[in-house]
């Protein structure tokens, strides 16, 4: 067996040990970017590799008027221990990928938010399993968001009562392993991103 079979096989094993919380996906959508720039307004994000069984969320040149494919294809996993279903809205779970290796292999990877401790730009990104993901959310109208419960913007800190949607979603051009013109997000409840090629969007499920 090769051994970049080997690897994978055990990258197979070892992420199907971890999913066993997040068991409940949602059917496949693609995540598309709504812009007031043209160039990016209706564009799937797609995975984009970053190295070993790692993937960035790169901007493409598809549409949901292209067909569906692989790497623009995301699940919403929630928990059956919390008695979610399959697509709810409103509801914390993670962005589910599935990498497509050689032969028969696939990978099960979830999305996180990859921090830079000298940026205030992180960028989501598959890694295998869900020991690294972040906990993301869909409203009605399908825009995802991450909910803020605690506000630091104050002093002393307090909650937020409701939570706060949050969507520091932006497209930048960005370095991880690669140079790509990835989604990004912007860090904290305050400010703007310190990379100058940021750009506001809104990130939208369209189901495929």
């Amino acid at each position: 067996m090769k051994l970049s079979n080997v690897i994978f096989a055990a990258l197979f094993t070892v992420t199907k040990a971890q999913n066993g919380y997040w068991d409940v996906p949602s059917p496949g959508f693609r995540l598309v970017v709504r812009s007031s720039n043209s160039t990016y307004n209706g564009t799937a994000l797609g995975a984009c590799h970053q190295g070993a069984a790692i993937e960035g969320l790169c901007v493409t040149d598809q549409t949901v008027q292209d067909p569906p494919s692989s790497y623009t294809t995301f699940y919403h996993n929630v928990s059956s221990a919390r008695n979610e279903a399959a697509g709810a809205t409103g509801i914390d779970g993670l962005i589910s990928w599935t990498l497509r290796a050689g032969g028969n292999f696939t990978v099960p990877s979830a999305m996180f938010l990859a921090l830079d401790s000298t940026s205030n730009v992180a960028n989501p990104t598959f890694y295998p399993g869900t020991d690294k993901s972040t906990l993301v959310a869909f409203e009605e109208d399908g825009c995802l968001y991450i909910q803020a419960d605690r506000d630091d913007t104050v002093s002393p800190p307090t909650y937020f009562n409701p939570s706060r949607k949050v969507k520091n979603w932006h497209v930048c051009l960005t370095r991880y392993s690669y140079t790509y013109t990835t989604l990004s997000w912007k860090v904290g409840l305050t400010g703007t991103p310190q990379n100058p090629s940021c750009q506001k969007v809104d990130v939208v499920r369209v189901y495929n």
